[in-house]
């Protein structure tokens, strides 16, 4: 005699269910495990990304700063790892080794480093 197709005499041995009053067929989320190392890899390039833009916006005012300088007048050959400063007289800016509080009658427009690899950092933002 054939039995009918959901019933067996080994049903605790089948690893699927057997009648309607067995458990429910589960699935595992196999995607929930990409989702999380997807989620993971979005958060690394997004810190990637912020790192970088802020480390353009570093070096384009690098960029300026030096151009600035660059664009001054000054009659000295400037020495690495020494601070200078920059002043603005009649619209035409110069480079000086002296300091602001001994020139108040100028208008002071910023410290800045003369750095191993040519460039100028403004010591006025630099932050130790």
């Amino acid at each position: 005699m054939k039995k009918p197709d959901n019933v067996t005499d080994f049903a605790a041995t089948l690893p699927y269910p057997t009648n309607i009053g067995a458990p429910a067929f589960t699935i595992p989320d196999v995607l929930q495990h990409k989702k999380e190392r997807g989620v993971t890899a979005t958060h690394f390039f997004e810190t990637k990304f912020d790192e970088l833009k802020e480390e353009y916006f570093k070096l384009v005012k690098l960029a300026e700063d030096t151009q600035l300088v660059y664009e001054a007048s000054y009659s000295f050959i400037p020495v690495v790892g020494k601070i200078y400063s920059l002043y603005i007289k009649n619209d035409r800016s110069f480079l000086s080794i002296i300091e602001p509080h001994q020139w108040p009658q100028m208008t002071f427009r910023g410290s800045f480093k003369f750095t191993s690899d040519n460039t100028w950092e403004n010591v006025d933002t630099l932050v130790d």
